[in-house]
């Protein structure tokens, strides 16, 4: 049996078309329910102010293990307490890595004692954020290369480290020299 020109021409106009629509809907599916790649981003920016001037110290950073299940066990399973905010920084020597639950060795004197830092809470590029910021003042001779956020305000307290930056290496702090850290929090859900 033949086919007319017309029916195969139809037969290849709807093989194309349900391959485009095919296609498409792979790639972007119809029926998205919620969001596909929610995240807590984190970014850390560590100012060194000497008689010379201020340097902008290179970092890293990463949110914890331990970060990543704090968030969720306060977002669902209503674990909300008056010590949850995460607005304590501290101040040490440690490698940089997820699975670390506190500073290697924190700082608990010459001014660089874990301590409460501002809290401003703002709205970054459509996704809220807060910053929580600490000027610490040296009262000695001090060297450091790690940065930490926690959710607990006892130096040297283990489990409550939610996020852990880099300075990019060792720095030395004199009497009266400044180390301002400002951790940038933003939760991006859409």
């Amino acid at each position: 049996m033949e086919m007319s020109k017309t029916k195969l021409l139809g037969i290849i106009c709807l093989t194309v078309l349900l391959s485009v629509l095919t296609t498409y809907n792979v790639v972007n599916p119809p029926f998205q329910l919620g969001h596909r790649s929610p995240q807590a981003q984190v970014n850390v920016y560590v100012l060194k102010e000497t008689p010379n001037g201020i340097e902008e110290l290179v970092s890293g950073n990463v949110i914890t293990d331990i970060g990543e299940r704090y968030i969720r066990n306060i977002l669902g399973f209503d674990n909300a307490t008056s010590n949850n905010a995460t607005k304590w920084i501290a101040l040490g020597n440690s490698t940089i890595d997820q699975t670390y639950t506190k500073l290697v060795t924190e700082a608990t004197t010459t001014g660089f004692t874990r301590a409460l830092g501002t809290v401003v809470a703002w709205v970054n590029s459509g996704d809220y954020a807060y910053n929580v910021t600490k000027k610490f003042t040296a009262t000695g001779t001090i060297a450091i290369n790690a940065a930490s956020a926690q959710w607990n305000d006892s130096p040297n307290s283990d489990n409550n480290m939610f996020a852990l930056a880099s300075l990019g290496g060792t720095e030395s702090f004199q009497l009266n020299w400044n180390c301002t850290i400002k951790w940038v929090i933003t939760w991006n859900a859409n």
